[in-house]
């Protein structure tokens, strides 16, 4: 992007630009004329777009009634205007249809003018990335192991949290606010944008992206179709008033989503997340647990080791699980289903079944377990279990007979127990 003065006007951006201004010569996406003029929107254009201001209270985020920017268009251009309330002043952005040459009016006195005051900066961004074919997303960045992770989500569900973990472990972060992300050739690339004062530009591949919230374990379940690009949508910097625009970032967020892997993720806010996902993104892990649900999609029998005590003592570690394709319209409450996670499956029993909109959704818990699983989606049901192998013996799994709290109890003790006897030997 080239800023190019007007009406001699001296052009100097805000210090948060400072590492992304460059003197390297080429032929830049687009060219912003700035003014110091003032110019105003034209009657001809309709309104299609007003942005509340938002302000932060002791009780929560709330709107003040006022407006902070505004989009209006006709069929010569776009017109983007920001309400700026320090210094009191109101910039047009004019957008031409079809053109990468746009105009600034930035109404500021004097001969110099800051192009690109918040929230214009990023509304020019967005524009930008947009007709470029990229996607913005609310979003944190970082790269661990050598792996491009995305976690993206709505406000409060844990995107600065998680960038601090992984910052505080010596991981890199892209950023922790905003993310452009792209097809460049044969891979899709994070960028940062530039919101902070000491931001600067960093970049890198993206290999996986979650879709986060706070949860009472980590528990990472892979998204696909329209699910998983349905969740990137949602998460996106978006236009709803530009049919062009809206399928444009359709069409990006399918083929961001057909080629990099999507996840749906709960998680608790310490070390342990890091933990989990370097284990589960692991070269073996990634393998078995493709080779695994390829298996069972082919209409194949799958067996497991189970590796905990959730589904005490209905089936123990140790116990090879048989895994049956399911077919979800014949399933009930009672069950017991292997859904899928990153890395694997987990194997609990249907407690509830419900219907929603476009799928049937299931929520599954383990016997032994304090708590119930997310809800998860038809999609995410790999297999039916119905038996275990044991000390050479095929046992069929049985029904749940006892309180969770008596289960998690002696599954725990028993846990405790085996690890006392190990430590003897």
């Amino acid at each position: 992007m080239r800023l190019r003065s007007e009406e001699g006007v001296i052009i100097r951006p805000d210090e948060r630009f400072t590492s992304f201004i460059t003197a390297v010569g080429g032929e830049p996406d687009l060219v912003i004329s700035v003014s110091n003029g003032k110019a105003a929107t034209p009657a001809s254009a309709a309104k299609v777009f007003s942005a509340p201001l938002i302000e932060e209270t002791p009780s929560g985020p709330k709107e003040t009634g006022k407006t902070f920017w505004e989009v209006a268009s006709d069929s010569e251009a776009t017109y983007i205007t920001a309400k700026l309330k320090d210094p009191g002043r109101d910039p047009l952005l004019v957008i031409p249809h079809d053109s990468f040459s746009w105009q600034l009016y930035t109404q500021m006195p004097g001969t110099e003018a800051d192009p690109l005051p918040y929230p214009l900066d990023g509304l020019i961004l967005y524009f930008l990335t947009s007709i470029k074919g990229g996607l913005m997303l609310h979003g944190s960045g970082v790269v661990c192991g050598g792996r491009g992770w995305i976690f993206t989500g709505k406000s409060g569900s844990g995107k600065t949290t998680m960038a601090m973990i992984f910052d505080r472990n010596g991981d890199r972060v892209i950023h922790d606010d905003r993310l452009i992300v792209k097809n460049e050739g044969d891979r899709w690339v994070m960028h940062s944008t530039p919101v902070y004062r000491n931001d600067e530009p960093r970049s890198t591949s993206v290999d996986h992206l979650w879709v986060i919230s706070h949860g009472r374990s980590n528990i990472s379940e892979p998204l696909s179709g329209a699910e998983a690009a349905g969740m990137v949508i949602s998460n996106s910097v978006q236009q709803n008033w530009d049919r062009d625009a809206a399928g444009r970032l359709i069409a990006q967020a399918e083929a961001l989503t057909s080629s990099v892997r999507v996840s749906r993720l709960a998680f608790l806010p310490d070390n342990s997340i890091r933990d989990y996902l370097s284990a589960r993104e692991s070269e073996p892990y990634v393998l078995a647990s493709q080779a695994a649900a390829s298996l069972l999609a082919d209409n194949q029998t799958l067996i497991i080791t189970a590796g905990g005590f959730s589904m005490w003592p209905s089936i123990r570690p140790g116990d090879r699980v048989i895994l049956s394709p399911c077919h979800t319209a014949d399933l009930t409450a009672g069950d017991v289903v292997a859904a899928r996670r990153d890395g694997g499956f987990v194997v609990h029993r249907i407690t509830e079944i419900k219907k929603d909109s476009a799928f049937l959704l299931f929520r599954i818990r383990g016997d032994a377990s304090m708590a119930y699983d997310p809800w998860i989606t038809e999609l995410n049901l790999a297999g039916l279990a119905t038996t275990v192998r044991r000390g050479g013996k095929e046992l069929r799994i049985r029904s749940r007979r006892m309180p969770y709290l008596i289960g998690w109890l002696l599954a725990s003790a028993t846990g405790i127990l085996k690890r006392m006897i190990r430590r003897m030997r």
